[in-house]
C-alpha cells in the first residue's frame, strides 16, 4: 500500500520539527527520508508508526486515513536501530512474538516464523538467544519478527547505523533483496548518503523540517534542487563566480580563470551565482590552455581512484577526482594543472 503525508507539522514545545511536509509514497517503492540529525526525519517515521501524534496534518496509509489508530492498527512494522529483540527470547520465540500477540495459534505461528527465518537464511539458528548473535544476525531477526505480521508498510529507523562497513553493505543488500521479493512498501530513515543513494528508488532530502528536495537518486545526485541538496549529498565543489552569456552557451568567470557551460540550470540570470561541481566532473590537464589555472597541494590515493586538492589563483581550492589511469602524467604536489569541466558536465547553477 501506498503512503501519503498532507502537510503535516510538529512542534515539541517551542520547536517545529516538522514543518508542513506533504509526501506520496508509491505501494512497492522503497524510499528514504535523507537529513542531518535533527531535521526532522526520525520524527516523521515516528508519526507515520503511530508512536507520535502530529501537531497538524494527516497521514494516510493506503486509502485510510490512521491519525486515530494505534500503532497495532496502523499495519506498519517498525525495525529500530538498536533491534529491541527481547534477550530471554529464542530467536524463533522473537519471531513469533508480533503473531501470538496478534492472536495467531501455535501451528500458524510455528509456519510463519520458519518461513521467515528462512527468509532472512536464518533457519539453523533458530534456538539461539540475542546474546549469541552477531549485529547483522540480530538485525535479521529484527526484520523477520516485522516481516512476519505481513506488514502493509515496512519502516527501517537507521538500520544499518550499529554495524561496521562491510557489514553494512551486505545487510543493505540484503534488505533490498527482501523489500523486492515482498513488493513492500518501505521507508527508511538515514543520515548516510551513500546508502540513500545506493538503495532508494525516491529519497525526500530533509533539512530544518522540509523536504527540499524528492526526486530520484540520479536527480538529487545530477541536478541537486538547492544549494543545501548540493552540498549535503556527495562531494562537491560550491564555486562562487559571474555568469555572463558567451556565444555558445555561458561563462562564468571565477578563481582567476573561467569555465564554459553549454546551459544554466537553474539560474540563467547574469551575474553572481554559485556554481556546483562535483570532484568527478573535472579533468585535469598540465599543458592545457582551457579551463581553471591551478596548483596541485596535495594528492590523496582513494583506491581506485585518485584525489586531488588544488588551489586557484584566488586562493580558494578546489577537489578534483581521477581514475589511477585517467591522466598521462600525474601531477604531484606543487605542479602547475588547469581543471577544465568534462564534456557533457551537467553542473547547476544557483543564485548566490
Amino acid at each position: 500500500m501506498g503512503v501519503t503525508l498532507d502537510r503535516v507539522t510538529h512542534r515539541y514545545g517551542g520547536t517545529l520539527a516538522v514543518d508542513d511536509v506533504s509526501l506520496v509514497v508509491q505501494p512497492g517503492e522503497l524510499i528514504v527520508l535523507l537529513g542531518p540529525s535533527g531535521c526532522g526525519k526520525t520524527t516523521l517515521l515516528r508519526i507515520i508508526a503511530g508512536l507520535l501524534g502530529q501537531s497538524a496534518g494527516r497521514a494516510v496509509i493506503g486509502d485510510q486515513v490512521v491519525d486515530a489508530l494505534p500503532p497495532n492498527e496502523r499495519g506498519a512494522g517498525i525495525v529500530f536501530q538498536n533491534y529491541a529483540l527481547f534477550p530471554h527470547m529464542t530467536v524463533a520465540a522473537n519471531v513469533a512474538y508480533g503473531l501470538r500477540a496478534r492472536g495467531a495459534g501455535r501451528a500458524a505461528a510455528a509456519d510463519a516464523v520458519e518461513r521467515m527465518l528462512r527468509l532472512v537464511r536464518m533457519e539453523t539458528l533458530a534456538k539461539r538467544y540475542p546474546r549469541e548473535l552477531s549485529g547483522g544476525q540480530q538485525q535479521r531477526v529484527a526484520l523477520a519478527r516485522t516481516l512476519a505480521v505481513s506488514p502493509k508498510v515496512l519502516l527501517l529507523d537507521e538500520p544499518f547505523g550499529a554495524l561496521d562497513k562491510n557489514l553494512r553493505l551486505d545487510m543493505q543488500i540484503e534488505v533490498k533483496r527482501l523489500q523486492r521479493e515482498l513488493d513492500v512498501t518501505t521507508i527508511m530513515v538515514t543520515h548516510d548518503q551513500s546508502e540513500a543513494l545506493s538503495m532508494a528508488d525516491r529519497i525526500a532530502v530533509m533539512n530544518r523540517g522540509r523536504i527540499e528536495q524528492f526526486a530520484t537518486p540520479e536527480d538529487i545526485y545530477d541536478a541537486p534542487a538547492t544549494p543545501f541538496v548540493a552540498a549535503f549529498v556527495g562531494t562537491t565543489n560550491l564555486l562562487r563566480g559571474r555568469l555572463a552569456a558567451a556565444r555558445e552557451g555561458f561563462r562564468v568567470e571565477l578563481g582567476g580563470g573561467a569555465l564554459w557551460l553549454r546551459e544554466a540550470s537553474p539560474c540563467a540570470g547574469e551575474g553572481e551565482v554559485m556554481v556546483v561541481v562535483r570532484p568527478e566532473q573535472f579533468r585535469l590537464d598540465p599543458e592545457g590552455a582551457e579551463g581553471l589555472a591551478a596548483t596541485v597541494r596535495m594528492v590523496l590515493p582513494h583506491g581506485p581512484f585518485i584525489v586531488y586538492e588544488l588551489s586557484l589563483a584566488d586562493g580558494s581550492t578546489l577537489k578534483v577526482t581521477a581514475g589511477r589511469g585517467g591522466v598521462a602524467h600525474r601531477p604531484g604536489p606543487g605542479d602547475a594543472v588547469r581543471a577544465a569541466l568534462v564534456p557533457g558536465a551537467r553542473v547547476p547553477v544557483f543564485p548566490a
